[in-house]
Parts: C-alpha cells; sequence; structure tokens
C-alpha cells in the first residue's frame, strides 16, 4: 500500500508539472504529501492488521484441523464407522475453511492446497486404519486356527505304524449277537463320524461275536461299503460266523496271531410239506450265495471249494482257525502283534453305544455239575436265517 501511495504521488507531481508552473506553496504541498503519507500509513497499517488477523484465523482453522485429524486418526483406529465419521468432520472442516479462505484471493490457494493435504492425510489415516484392522483380524484368526490344528487329533490314514495299530477315537464297539439293535448302533456310529470327518478311518472293534442275522449283518456291511471313511475291522478274540463275513469283507482287517476266526456256512429252522420247505430251502441258499460269494471272492476260491473245505476241515463244517492262519487264507488282511487304543473318549461327541442285544431270561439248567445259562434271541424277519455258530446252544430260538 506504501509502494502504490508513493507512485501515487510521483505520477500527481508529473501531471502538475506536465500542466505548467506550481501554483501551491510549497507548505501546501508538504502538507499535502504528509496527508497522503499519513493517509498510506493507515492503509498500511489497516492492510496489516486484516492480514495479520487472517493468518490468525488460518492458523487457528489450521489447528483446529490438525486437532480434527488427530480425533480422526483416533477413532479410524478404534473402528471403521468412527473413522468414516471422522473423514466426514474433517471435510466439514475443510468446507468451512474454504469459505474463510475465499476472502483472501492471496492466500486461498495455499490455504485450498493445505487443506487437500490435510484430507489426503487423513483418507490415508483412515485406509491405514482399515488395513490395520484387517491384519488384526487376519491375525487373530490364523492364531485361532493355529490353536484349533494344534487340538485336533490327527488321524493317520495307515494306523499300522511300525508293526502297532493304532485305533482312534473313531471306533465301534462290536460285540454279542449280530441283530436288529446292533446293526443300527454301528450303522448311526459310521454315519455320525462320516459326517464328522469323511477320510479318516473308522474301526469296528470285535471283542467276541458268534455271528447273528443275515439281514442284519447285511446292513452293517452296507454301511461300511457306503462309507466315505475308510471302515476297518479289528478282531481282538473272536469272530464268527456273520461276524466273520463282515470281517473278512472289510477293506482291512486287524487280528492278533491268537484271535480265533471261524467261517461255516448258514443254518435256519424250516416248516411246512415238502413244496414249502424246497422254496424255502431255494430261497434260503441264493439269499446266503449272494453274500457269501463275496467272501469266497475275496479270499480267492471258488465257493465250492470253500464250501468243501470247510467241512474237510472239521465234520462240522465250522471251520476254525488262528489269526496268523487266517492272514495267510486271505480271511483278514493284517496280522499285528500289537495294538493300541488311542481313543480320547472323554472328548468324543460319539453318541453313547448301544447296549447289549443279548437278554438274559434267567433259565438255568444243570449239566455236568456246570450251569449253562440260556440266552433268547429274537425273532427273525422276513426272510431272514441265522448264520451264527454255537455249539453249546446257548441261544434258544422261542
Amino acid at each position: 500500500m506504501l509502494r502504490q501511495a508513493l507512485l501515487f504521488f510521483s505520477l500527481v507531481v508529473v501531471l502538475s508539472a506536465q500542466q505548467g508552473p506550481i501554483r501551491k506553496s510549497p507548505e501546501t504541498i508538504e502538507a499535502e504529501v504528509q496527508a497522503e503519507l499519513i493517509r498510506a500509513k493507515l492503509d498500511l497499517a489497516a492492510s496489516q492488521r486484516r492480514l495479520e488477523e487472517l493468518v490468525t484465523t488460518l492458523e487457528i482453522r489450521k489447528l483446529e484441523s490438525e486437532a480434527g485429524l488427530r480425533m480422526a486418526r483416533a477413532e479410524a483406529l478404534s473402528a471403521k464407522g468412527e473413522a468414516e465419521r471422522a473423514r466426514l468432520n474433517l471435510e466439514s472442516s475443510l468446507a468451512a475453511w474454504r469459505a474463510v479462505a475465499a476472502s483472501s484471493d492471496k492466500d486461498r490457494a495455499r490455504a485450498e492446497l493445505e487443506a487437500e493435504a490435510h484430507l489426503a492425510a487423513a483418507r490415508a489415516a483412515v485406509d491405514y486404519a482399515k488395513v490395520g484392522s484387517v491384519a488384526t483380524i487376519a491375525r487373530l484368526q490364523q492364531k485361532a486356527a493355529d490353536i484349533a490344528a494344534s487340538a485336533k487329533i490327527e488321524h493317520p490314514l495307515d494306523p499300522l505304524v511300525d508293526g502297532v495299530l493304532h485305533i482312534s477315537e473313531r471306533r465301534i464297539a462290536f460285540n454279542g449277537i449280530v441283530n436288529d439293535n446292533l446293526a443300527k448302533h454301528v450303522s448311526d456310529q459310521i454315519a455320525f463320524f462320516n459326517a464328522q470327518d469323511p477320510t479318516s478311518p473308522i474301526f469296528i472293534v470285535i471283542d467276541r461275536s458268534p455271528g447273528g442275522s443275515v439281514m442284519s449283518g447285511y446292513l452293517i456291511l452296507q454301511a461300511m461299503e457306503t462309507s466315505k471313511a475308510p471302515v476297518y475291522v479289528v478282531v481282538k478274540g473272536y469272530c464268527a460266523s456273520m461276524a466273520a463275513i463282515i470281517t473278512t469283507l472289510a477293506k482291512r482287517s486287524f487280528v492278533y496271531p491268537q484271535t480265533i476266526v471261524l467261517h461255516h456256512q448258514a443254518s435256519t429252522g424250516l416248516s411246512g410239506n415238502m413244496t414249502q420247505l424246497q422254496e424255502q430251502l431255494k430261497w434260503s441258499k441264493i439269499w446266503c450265495e449272494r453274500i457269501f460269494i463275496k467272501v469266497a471272492q475275496r479270499i480267492g476260491v471258488p465257493l465250492d471249494d470253500f464250501v468243501a473245505n470247510m467241512y474237510k476241515a472239521t465234520s462240522t463244517g465250522d471251520w476254525r482257525v488262528t489269526g496268523d492262519d487266517a492272514g495267510r487264507m486271505k480271511w483278514v488282511t493284517d496280522v499285528v502283534e500289537r495294538m493300541t487304543e488311542d481313543s480320547f473318549t472323554a472328548g468324543s461327541n460319539a453318541p453313547a453305544p448301544a447296549p447289549l442285544p443279548l437278554t438274559g431270561f434267567g433259565d438255568t439248567e444243570s449239566k455236568a455239575g456246570n450251569a449253562l445259562i440260556k440266552e433268547e434271541l429274537q425273532p427273525l424277519g422276513p426272510c431272514d436265517l441265522w448264520w451264527i455258530y454255537d455249539p453249546r446252544i446257548q441261544y434258544i430260538l422261542r
């Protein structure tokens, strides 16, 4: 402003010189110059005050914006929604700042650039907060996955390790007579373990079983064949008849060298006239052969030869061998010296095992000084027959 006043005064002097001789006295001119100088100083002081006020206002706005930015960063770290709101508040502050800065053409461009820089920093802070939150969540999820993985029980696909059979908690108890109750229990357990894990092996563990119903055994075989997870049969003590068939037809079967495995033909009771007996016998033969022929194919001999060999072994046709012989004859796939139960039953969510299917009705007979307990067999269903080994006639059909 002072420079403009001096320029104006010089212009007045030049114009006056061009118009002719100066008419005013030196005192008048000096007074006018002093007056112009005072007015120029006043204008300058006013301009400086306005400039200082503008700078002060801009500095206040800058501090307010920086405070808002810090608040926005803090809120952005706490949550995505709060960060977004902080950004909107900062944009509102930017709009107000632009309105104030518009009063000065000289500083408006600079103010806008600073505001844009602050906004870019705020957006970067928001984006960083989002990335940080995602990274934190990812780290927590990975930590949880690591904990879950370390807590999960591993089930090797091949349970036979260095000659030792490892039986996991995916085990199904199989004892007593094969009947509908046992078939339902085994089938339900196979379905349950498949729902948990369709790849890890399932173990049917037989301590002792004399066999039983052909129809019930067939249901167990179907559950084993249709299972996605491999179903292995483990015989620790003794399996005969239908239980032996289930053992031989398993994908893998494991026995001790001293385990007893017994194969023989099925048996049934017939009644009626000769024609009816022939019809019943024909149907029983068809039904049994459809199952027993699979056993013959599995061990690699014709069915007729397999049956003939039974009666070569014993006059009754009850062909009983130990586990090591069963392995050589392909009745089982593996003979092991050691088995270990790795079951973690306390943490298993498997349903409780079904009760033993045998129900004693308390009738005892004295035979050679020994008490013989009779167990009543359940009535057979239509087209069913027994595939059971009972040399003592311990199980009575009523």
